[in-house]
């Protein structure tokens, strides 16, 4: 079954209830993929930003529809594959790339200064 629900979540013709279903699965894989999904509503992307496992956080802070005001706040998360996502987001602004620039991690560091090019 979860097999199924991940590949639901993947679909790009699923709808945004079935999406906002999807996104409180008990199962973290369920909740990942529709975090990446692009037809995510917008105020599902903001609950999952805020979700106990990391690789979720990284998927809303790649999915090029989180808004601004969530990749603030997932730049400074305690992660740093979540930060790396947020450089990699072409929605982020160059103040907080500016941020990323000087990040504890490397690949976060030169990611942030490679995009402010």
């Amino acid at each position: 079954m979860t097999f199924i629900k991940r590949m639901t979540a993947a679909n790009k013709f699923t709808t945004a209830d079935v999406l906002q279903h999807l996104s409180t699965d008990t199962d973290w894989q369920v909740r990942c993929v529709v975090a990446y999904n692009l037809n995510t509503p917008v105020d599902v992307l903001v609950k999952l930003s805020t979700d106990r496992k990391t690789v979720v956080r990284c998927n809303v802070a790649s999915n090029s529809n989180t808004p601004v005001d969530v990749l603030v706040k997932l730049s400074t998360d305690k992660h740093w594959s979540v930060r790396l996502s947020v450089a990699n987001n072409i929605r982020t602004p160059m103040d907080i790339l500016e941020n990323l620039s000087t990040d504890e991690n490397t690949g976060v560091r030169e990611t942030a200064k490679y995009k402010m090019k």
